[in-house]
């Protein structure tokens, strides 16, 4: 091997495990995507369903929720909502929805579509909504969230 070789295959070998570790860096983003993804789905779901343990899986325990109208709305006094009935969802689809991974934070925002009642009150439309993730322990859960109603012409 040639002297000259050497700070060649050197300088190869860099940029080979440097692509290598933005491939690997890409490829871990992309699956933290898919399961913000897959929560966000799953999450809809259970809110037409009524399903508090997938519900419970998705919302940390100190979940706050922005609602439209300004009011912070706790984890618990959501799921009360939810169980009473006084709070139901006829369907909620998702629109729009980008994620962008930090690390260990994600930030999800997209439109929704929903067709709901609150207490009597019919709650149906399009919402903005950002949605906020912590991942622990390797496992992804939402910190809060906040709607905007979008205007109707």
């Amino acid at each position: 091997m040639h002297k000259e070789s050497i700070p060649l295959l050197v300088a190869l070998a860099f940029a080979f495990s440097s692509n290598n570790a933005l491939l690997q860096a890409a490829d871990k983003k992309s699956k933290d995507e898919q399961a913000i993804l897959k929560l966000e789905q799953e999450w809809a779901d259970a809110l037409v369903k009524g399903d508090q343990v997938v519900i419970d899986h998705i919302e940390s325990p100190d979940w706050t929720l922005s609602d439209p109208e300004g009011n912070l709305i706790s984890k618990a006094a959501s799921d009360a909502d939810l169980k009473s009935g006084k709070l139901k969802f006829e369907s909620v689809h998702a629109d729009e929805l980008r994620v962008r991974i930090f690390g260990d934070s994600a930030i999800a925002f997209g439109l929704v579509t929903e067709k709901g009642k609150y207490d009597g009150k019919d709650t149906s439309g399009q919402y903005r909504y950002t949605d906020v993730f912590i991942k622990k322990d390797g496992h992804w859960q939402a910190v809060c969230t906040q709607l905007t109603r979008v205007a109707r012409n």
